[in-house]
């Protein structure tokens, strides 16, 4: 997926939500957004609109050094949806396919996402995804491929998102369960840290993919990452970031997510909001 001149306003909206939330000055404000539009302007327009995330990274290093910026955020986000883990996990249970549920909502934990400044309401995205169709609807496919599966892997996005997703992985019981994690803090992404929290290590290995933007890239894996992921036998895409780094790639990926705006509506070709289950076949030749 290649950059869509809609993603610089979304992006400078973003970046400027970032300053606001940390109460910049004006002046560093300026600066900023300077060097924002710098990395911009000196950008491959082959590139993917995750490299641009990565100008965002960029251009609030020299401001913001190390410090996360949505640590609090994160940390609030997994809190709450760990308070009904036990609650959705007996609810789950109680269906006629647990698994298929648990895919449901692990797609509408995607709704919990900073970047496109959209409302939040978890409960409610929860109820549309168990009651509602999907757009795109590849869940009895990739159900069926995890129940054979020994080994499976989950390319993880946001914070809050990511507790649903151990839900998955718990309710899956796939023998060799990996989760991954960004490998510095991007927006509200997982890292590490945040993982370690939730207590995902109790489901899967934790993995750091690499990924030092809002999406992971295959150019950017490390080593050790790429060689799970080449291996897997399913692979399990989470939300936007990881769509637009991964929709190229060459191996087969199960992308479940929510289309939260019009430039991810029109390349899946869906309505925005739309639920979506896509697999996207391995490519040859």
């Amino acid at each position: 997926m290649k950059i869509d001149l809609r993603c610089i306003p979304c992006n400078i909206n973003s970046l400027l939500r970032i300053l606001d939330q940390n109460h910049a000055g004006e002046e560093e404000r300026k600066q900023v957004v300077r060097d924002f539009l710098k990395g911009v302007v000196e950008m491959d327009w082959s590139d993917t609109p995750i490299d641009i995330g990565r100008k965002v990274g960029e251009a609030l290093e020299p401001l913001f050094g190390d410090h996360d910026a949505f640590r609090e955020i994160k940390k609030l986000s997994n809190k709450n949806l760990m308070e009904i883990y036990e609650d959705l996990k007996a609810e789950l249970l109680t269906l006629d396919d647990p698994l298929i549920g648990a895919l449901k909502l692990s797609v509408a934990g995607n709704i919990i996402d900073v970047a496109p400044g959209h409302k939040i309401d978890i409960h409610t995205t929860m109820s549309e995804a168990l009651s509602k169709p999907f757009a795109i609807d590849h869940l009895k496919e990739l159900a069926g491929r995890i129940r054979r599966a020994d080994s499976l892997l989950i390319v993880g996005d946001n914070c809050g998102e990511a507790v649903l997703d151990k839900l998955l992985l718990d309710i899956a019981g796939v023998p060799n369960s990996y989760f991954s994690v960004r490998t510095k803090p991007a927006l509200n992404d997982i890292t590490m840290e945040e993982a370690l929290e939730i207590g995902m290590n109790e489901v899967a290995t934790i993995l750091d993919s690499g990924a030092d933007a809002p999406g992971a890239q295959e150019k950017t894996m490390k080593s050790d990452f790429f060689d799970v992921y080449s291996r897997a036998d399913v692979v399990i895409s989470k939300g936007q970031g990881n769509l637009e780094g991964l929709s190229s790639a060459r191996r087969e990926i199960f992308f479940l997510l929510m289309a939260k705006c019009e430039v991810i509506g029109g390349f899946l070709g869906v309505p925005k909001g739309s639920f979506v289950a896509y697999k996207k076949a391995e490519l040859r030749g």
